[in-house]
């Protein structure tokens, strides 16, 4: 068995590959996340990676509403500006995804122009729903 230099591994040394507070990244799913000052509950550590447009929309308009979540409107995941993000109830979203349940293109791949119009219409549909349910929308 062989030890280690007691120069190669200090206490409290960080590895030469370490991603500071501000790091961004984007994840698999075309996300940008950014490395903040909150204690990752998984592992206890003093950074962590979350959304950066729900960072951002924090700082700006205070936490995302129960039950909602946030749908940019542009299109664009990576525009992080929280004026390109709304926040809208989360049953809006299936509405915004197409197909034949819906009869409406889908929010995504709809030409910018169109956009606007879809977001509205899943709106209204989603408080049609609501009202006949007896739920409050």
């Amino acid at each position: 068995m062989t030890t280690a230099r007691k120069t190669q591994f200090r206490k409290g040394q960080e590895p030469h590959n370490t991603k500071y507070l501000g790091h961004e990244r984007i994840n698999k799913d075309g996300y940008v996340e950014i490395s903040v000052a909150q204690t990752n509950p998984h592992t206890g550590y003093g950074r962590r990676y979350v959304h950066k447009h729900v960072h951002l929309w924090t700082q700006k308009n205070g936490p995302v509403p129960e039950g909602h979540a946030l749908k940019c409107l542009d299109g664009n995941k990576l525009n992080t500006d929280p004026s390109n993000w709304e926040a809208i109830p989360r049953g809006v979203l299936p509405r915004l995804n197409g197909g034949k349940a819906t009869r409406v293109m889908a929010y995504d791949s709809a030409p910018a122009e169109l956009k606007p119009a879809l977001l509205t219409i899943a709106k209204i549909d989603h408080a049609i729903k609501q009202k006949r349910s007896g739920a409050d929308a």
